[in-house]
């Protein structure tokens, strides 16, 4: 047997004997251990006041960290990470403390708040008392130390075991309202290290791509970008695996699951890219039933059958974790059933749940693509951020958007700006931050989140964007400091066509809820106005989320996001030093949401540049401090948070010497069919003058020469433009873009209606389009006094005003094309969004009150007064 003892020196040094076992589990021949020495000063109790209650707080030096469960009494922990081989078994883990003292309180131990849902609840502090826990006089918790064990991998991307431990210096029995406190804990871990290692030597490949056969083709410039870059590819149709692993798993998402796990340990893979979310932008059921999302995917997704506590709540959400999580804590198979009732990944307070490993053991990207355009666009923005983005000036920027996120009464943080200040001061130092915060109102209305400014920022380019604050599918935004009853105008999904970064494509994170719901289609979304179907966006029309839509925008948006699929949460307030790092914050720094998106731009800080590796250490470190398996939001928070993106990109891009070809529209360009698509090139680091040759037509023939060229097609579809630079010596390089031709998305006309109306009169107006070129046409109406109206196929709608004013209504289309073919490529679905009409004027005077025969009379008596009396009247 090896021992390793380890000392947590907090006043002094020690060592005890004559264990107290609070897992018996034996102890074997050959079995290793650590020893953990921890020493606490006495507590120290405080009172507190919260929803007008008196409650007692508990510190103690050397527990620095909180155990912190909604409802549940807050008291001190320490908590540690052992890293330990691969499949390694626990064996047994005593403890036993020194001294016991108890104590009686003078007030109950203040209970955790219950987490706030953005844009749902009220935003109040709740300080409900488990009942269970409060009511009962056993301890809280009920042993010294607990601990959970997860296989994953460490910093340096190697397969391991983690062993986590909290340790509890301070217990409490509620009823009798008595602590029990040790000032000495001794921790003993005795494990098995496993007899073999299923990973190989040496690697086949790093990265395995997962797609169907429909989009192989597609793939297939990516696939060589990343073999030339020395990232070696596999492809692998989801068709393929459904075959293969016929008899394998309950379902194909299992059966997919299985192949990767055996594309690890046969070719040492250490990322997976899904490529294909839904099958149709229009319409398509996203649940086959409560597991699995399947016959309305390219690539399946699972769900979780986790259901909050409370009337708001999602009926189970989409995890992409589970594709990553194919290890438990001694090297099994991951099912995320661990009961085996054939529903996963189930919690449910009143029918228990899956016990969940959570840790990746692979990194896993998904590209959420619903036709080959969208795949197109995607291979061509991430070939083109890899070869581009090293050494450009706009990648050393980054772009913060966020404002008071919750009315947390009493401390009054503006907590989505915390997060990005956290963020920006200790982690992104050395990028030059744009700050779009809401704090800015009084003094720099051109630095809040409004759309214009976000707009402008994001289109200026830059390497990192990040948005802290609120959001559904379709849309995110925030609050203006205490201002809880409106909002700040944010960014919809139908703004995003205005974005103009091209190739300047920053690296997403976004913080609220549903963001990343990858799931909704067109119809469905425009039906669920009631959002009884979940979809989260109450009768506005989407076809796919806010995350996907940036991230697949062709000439600019993203080149990856990471976000939620489901209702994210945040923690208000300040209970002390929720994380244990010695460092007292507020709460929305130190749990839930904030602390996770924190954790990842911490990990980046660190040196880690792949884009999957980044997202891995962000949910180790957030595992690390809060087990999943101890509390039902710790586990749905990191189930949920997804990277849509390519899990292999080299953040920041590779460098490379010699001659670069390069040109302004590197993420492609969209136009319509006769439109005549302008394209500059310029050359790096060769030797001038330069030969530019353009290829528009993909004939290997040139098509044009010279820095800017021009070209236009007639026929609907995709095309690769290519350019190639020859330098004095010789020299030679490439480069390719895509541009997108689609049906022409005219602006509908000005409005027409009556000028002059009433209030609390309904009048009709109404707009026109001369396009045939869509299935379908919508429209909307801005009336310019803060309210839209719903989309409808009918040009004509009615509204009244109750104020008297002066309003301007403007119209807008959104356009369906449910089968469109071309020569160049396949794209089975269109759906755009005109820009807003010219609009028109109208006032709505003050309700005559004078008879038409006084009027009369008094224009006869006093004629020369009609201009005065006009005036004052509004006609």
């Amino acid at each position: 047997m090896r021992k390793k003892i380890v000392s947590y020196l907090v006043v002094g040094l020690f060592l005890l004997s004559g264990l107290t076992a609070i897992v018996g589990i034996g102890q074997e021949a050959g079995s290793d251990e650590e020893i953990m020495n921890f020493s606490f000063t006495e507590p120290t109790m405080t009172t507190t006041t919260a929803n007008k209650e008196t409650y007692v707080e508990i510190t103690v030096d050397g527990a620095e960290a909180k155990l912190y469960h909604a409802g549940k009494p807050i008291l001190p922990m320490y908590a540690t990470t052992l890293t330990l081989p691969f499949g390694s078994t626990i064996v047994d883990v005593e403890c036993t403390p020194g001294t016991i003292n108890t104590e009686t309180l003078s007030h109950k131990i203040i209970p955790a708040p219950q987490p706030v849902i953005p844009d749902i609840t009220d935003d109040a502090i709740v300080y409900d008392m488990d009942g269970a826990i409060y009511g009962s006089d056993a301890l809280y918790p009920s042993d010294w130390v607990s601990y959970r064990t997860g296989g994953g991998l460490d910093e340096n991307s190697e397969h391991v075991t983690f062993f986590v431990l909290q340790v509890y210096p301070v217990r409490y029995s509620p009823a009798t309202n008595t602590i029990s406190y040790a000032e000495t804990l001794e921790v003993t871990v005795t494990y098995n290290e496993p007899e073999d290692n299923p990973f190989p030597l040496y690697g086949a490949y790093d990265l395995v791509v997962i797609a169907p056969s429909k989009f192989m083709g597609t793939l297939d410039k990516l696939v060589a970008h990343k073999d030339d870059y020395g990232v070696p590819t596999v492809t692998k149709t989801v068709e393929s695996i459904d075959q293969e692993y016929q008899g394998i798993g309950v379902d194909l998402p299992e059966r997919i699951k299985y192949f990767i796990k055996d594309a690890m340990e046969d070719w040492d893979i250490k990322y997976v890219l899904l490529v294909g979310g839904m099958k149709s932008l229009l319409w398509g059921e996203p649940r086959d039933d409560r597991n699995q999302g399947t016959a309305s995917w390219y690539v399946p997704v699972r769900y979780t059958n986790l259901r909050d506590s409370g009337s708001v709540y999602d009926p189970g959400f989409i995890s992409d974790l589970y594709y990553a999580d194919i290890y438990d804590g001694e090297g099994n198979f991951s099912t995320w059933d661990s009961n085996g009732d054939g529903i996963f990944a189930k919690w449910d307070q009143y029918v228990g749940k899956d016990v969940i490993d959570f840790y990746p053991d692979v990194a896993v990207g998904r590209l959420a693509c619903r036709n080959k355009i969208e795949v197109s666009i995607m291979v061509n923005k991430i070939i083109n951020y890899e070869k581009s983005a090293a050494g450009a000036s706009w990648y050393d920027t980054i772009v913060y958007i966020a404002g008071d996120s919750h009315d947390d009464a009493g401390t009054n943080y503006l907590e989505g700006e915390l997060v990005c200040e956290k963020i920006d001061a200790e982690y992104m130092d050395e990028f030059t931050a744009v700050k779009l915060y809401g704090s800015n109102k009084d003094t720099d209305p051109s630095k809040t989140p409004e759309l214009e400014n976000i707009l402008r920022e994001i289109s200026a380019g830059g390497g990192h964007l990040f948005l802290d604050g609120h959001a559904n599918p379709a849309s995110w935004t925030t609050h203006y400091p205490g201002e809880f009853d409106s909002w700040a105008s944010g960014i919809d999904v139908g703004d995003f066509w205005k974005l103009r970064n091209g190739g300047e494509l920053p690296v997403c994170n976004v913080e609220g809820c549903h963001n990343s719901q990858f799931n909704i289609t067109l119809f469905r979304t425009l039906s669920d106005k009631d959002n009884s179907k979940k979809t989260w966006c109450y009768g506005m029309p989407v076809p796919e989320c806010w995350s996907w839509w940036l991230t697949r925008k062709i000439g600019g948006g993203s080149i990856s996001t990471v976000g939620n699929t489901a209702l994210g949460y945040g923690t208000v307030g300040e209970h002390g030093d929720l994380d244990g790092d010695g460092i007292n914050e507020p709460d929305c720094l130190e749990a839930l949401g904030g602390y996770w998106f924190i954790q990842w731009y911490k990990t980046f800080d660190e040196g880690v540049d792949g884009l999957g590796d980044v997202w891995v250490g962000a949910q180790n470190k957030y595992l690390d401090t809060f087990p999943g398996m101890d509390d039902q939001i710790d586990a749905k928070t990191v189930e949920q948070i997804t990277l849509l993106g390519d899990p292999s990109l080299k953040i920041g891009g590779y460098s490379s010497a010699g001659l670069k070809a390069r040109m302004d529209q590197a993420a492609g360009v969209v136009a319509a069919p006769g439109d005549v698509v302008e394209f500059s090139a310029y050359a790096l680091d060769g030797q001038e003058p330069y030969i530019y040759e353009w290829d528009f037509d993909n004939d290997g023939i040139t098509d044009a020469t010279g820095e800017t060229a021009s070209w236009s097609w007639d026929v609907l579809g995709l095309y690769w433009v290519t350019l190639t630079v020859t330098d004095d010596e010789g020299g030679s390089d490439s480069f390719e873009t895509i541009v997108a031709i689609q049906p022409h998305a005219s602006t509908p006309t000005r409005p027409t209606g009556p000028t002059r109306i009433q209030p609390k009169e309904d009048h009709s107006f109404t707009t026109s389009i001369s396009s045939t070129e869509w299935d379908h046409i919508y429209y909307r109406f801005d009336w310019g006094d803060g309210t839209v109206s719903d989309w409808s196929e009918d040009a004509t709608a009615t509204h009244s005003y109750n104020e008297r004013g002066f309003y301007k209504i403007a119209a807008q289309a959104m356009f369906i094309k449910e089968d469109t073919k071309s020569t160049a490529d396949t794209n089975e679905e269109t759906v755009d969004y005109s820009e807003w009409s010219e609009p028109l004027s109208i006032s709505v005077p003050r309700s005559r009150v004078l008879t038409l025969p006084l009027l009369q009379q008094l224009f006869e008596r006093f004629p020369n007064a009609f201009p005065l009396l006009r005036h004052l009247l509004g006609f």
